[in-house]
């Protein structure tokens, strides 16, 4: 059985995992592109979307050349995402290799979801088990710009265009069905977010990150002191 936006959250309710008690913070506004796990948020999420679906593309130049780092050019193929899941919920996820994330010298960005491979993720919640894998697709467009060094603070100059973001999403205990076959950000953020444990971030890479890189390595961390959905680690394409 395949679901798709509200009805997939009306059938994660309806497999009584008790997820009620974990969507607290996470199904509120938070802090927009910044935040991760707890400021998961419908409103930014939509909005990003709605951008894009207006017709701004959101694939802004940013600043001109040398506005990022040396090192951060070029096209990087993700290791992996790995992170804890924390607050109101315990857990952990890994996956997500394949993503292309790809920076020019003028830090014009494009993280293409296409090739990703599934996250898998687990959290016990109401003394169940929860487990599944989720994906996303399609391309994110932007510009970032970073200080000089080989670590340091990356974010976006402008509008991130969300709009074209899907999540697909499969639960394998304490039942095993899919939940979300591509739906949009948008729609699936908030709500279903927390129903993941916030593993599912609704704004991925393309947001304030610290970023290391040099060795054909980049990783991309959650802000120092910020929560997060994990660490992003690529390797020259």
């Amino acid at each position: 059985m395949r679901t798709t936006g509200k009805a997939a959250l009306a059938a994660v309710a309806a497999l009584s995992i008790g997820l009620t008690g974990c969507s607290g913070d996470k199904a509120k506004p938070g802090a927009g592109a910044s935040g991760g796990a707890s400021g998961a948020t419908s409103a930014g999420a939509s909005g990003a979307a709605s951008a894009g679906a207006s017709g701004d593309t959101g694939a802004t130049t940013g600043g001109g050349p040398g506005s990022v780092a040396s090192c951060l050019v070029g096209t990087w193929k993700a290791d992996n995402i790995t992170g804890k899941l924390s607050g109101s919920v315990s857990g952990t996820f890994t996956g997500g290799g394949g993503t292309l994330l790809t920076i020019d010298s003028g830090g014009k960005t494009q993280v293409d979801f296409g090739p990703m491979q599934p996250v898998t993720f687990t959290f016990a919640v109401s003394g169940s088990d929860v487990k599944g894998s989720f994906s996303y697709g399609g391309k994110v467009n932007s510009a970032i710009k970073s200080p000089s060094g080989t670590t340091g603070t990356l974010e976006p100059t402008g509008s991130v265009d969300f709009g074209t973001l899907t999540v697909t999403l499969d639960l394998t205990a304490p039942v095993a069905q899919r939940i979300a076959d591509k739906v949009s950000i948008a729609e699936f953020a908030g709500t279903g977010t927390a129903n993941t444990g916030g593993a599912v971030d609704p704004q991925p890479i393309l947001k304030k990150s610290q970023y290391e890189c040099g060795s054909g390595t980049l990783k991309l961390s959650p802000p120092q002191g910020a929560d997060g959905t994990g660490t992003w680690t690529f390797k020259k394409a």
